[in-house]
C-alpha cells in the first residue's frame, strides 16, 4: 500500500536476482470490495474500517498527499493529469472493444510452455473455441 516502499523493494529484488538468483516479494494490500458479485465485503468488516483504510492507507491518496505537501504539483495539475489519464484509459478500452478477438492459436503466444492440451472457451463458457495441442 506504499508505492515508494514497493519501488525500493523491487529495486532491491532486481539487484538480488541478477546477482544471486530468484527472490520472492510478498505484498500487503487491502481489498475495498468483496471477493465477488455475491460478496458485498461488508459482512465481515465495517464500513468505517473500509473508509478508514481508504483515507489512511490508500496508495494513490498517499502519493497525492506527498506530492502536494512537497509542492511537486498543484491540485489543479493533479486533476488535469487524472483527466488526461482517464481519457487515455477510455481510448484504450474503446480500441480494445473495437478490435477483433485474437485467433485461438494466439492463446499460448509469449508463454514459456506449449502443448499443455488446454481447452479454450469463449467468454460465455459455452462455446469451445479450440483444443490446443
Amino acid at each position: 500500500m506504499d508505492v515508494l516502499a514497493v519501488k525500493q523493494a523491487c529495486k532491491f529484488a532486481k539487484e538480488h536476482a541478477l546477482k544471486n538468483g530468484p527472490i520472492i516479494l510478498e505484498m500487503d494490500t487491502y481489498r475495498y470490495h468483496g471477493h465477488s458479485m455475491s460478496d458485498p465485503g461488508s459482512t465481515y468488516r465495517t464500513c468505517d474500517e473500509i473508509s478508514g483504510v481508504r483515507q489512511e492507507r490508500d496508495p494513490v491518496e498517499r502519493v497525492r498527499k506527498l506530492v502536494l505537501s512537497h509542492d511537486l504539483a498543484t491540485e489543479k495539475e493533479l486533476k488535469d493529469m487524472e483527466k488526461e489519464i482517464r481519457k487515455q484509459v477510455d481510448e484504450g478500452i474503446a480500441q480494445a472493444k473495437e478490435s477483433p478477438m485474437p485467433e485461438p492459436s494466439e492463446l499460448f503466444s509469449n508463454v514459456y510452455a506449449k502443448g499443455l492440451g488446454v481447452e479454450a472457451f469463449g467468454p460465455d463458457k459455452k462455446e469451445l473455441r479450440a483444443v490446443l495441442p
